[in-house]
């Protein structure tokens, strides 16, 4: 199948003049670029962009799934602090905040 100008200028990311002159360049065997080795499509940059967002995309809800799993563990903290303080009437927050005096260290030594 035979592609257009258009179609190749599409394909390959690159200009229809810079194809229409590879092509001419070509037929009249000035370049031996051709002959000896193909030359690599380069990237077309509408795909190279939709992997980009989509692995972009993928990330985000990655980032968003760990957001919510630690915004679920804080509140489990938050409840098993509140649960503490009402069945046995220890503060976590209050004791975390406080330092411990010389004294108290050597009575649980004991």
């Amino acid at each position: 199948m035979r592609q257009t100008v258009q179609m190749l200028s599409e394909e390959y990311g690159m200009s229809r003049n810079a194809i229409n002159h590879m092509v001419s360049r070509h037929r009249n065997k000035i370049s031996p670029t051709f002959e000896s080795k193909p030359i690599l499509p380069a990237m077309n940059p509408k795909k190279t962009t939709e992997e980009a967002t989509e692995k972009l995309l993928q990330e985000n809800r990655e980032l968003r799934h760990r957001l919510e799993q630690a915004k679920l563990k804080i509140e489990s903290y938050e409840i098993m602090g509140d649960i503490l303080q009402e069945s046995y009437g220890i503060d976590l927050l209050k004791k975390s905040a406080a330092k411990q005096s010389p004294d108290s260290k050597n009575d649980t030594q004991r």
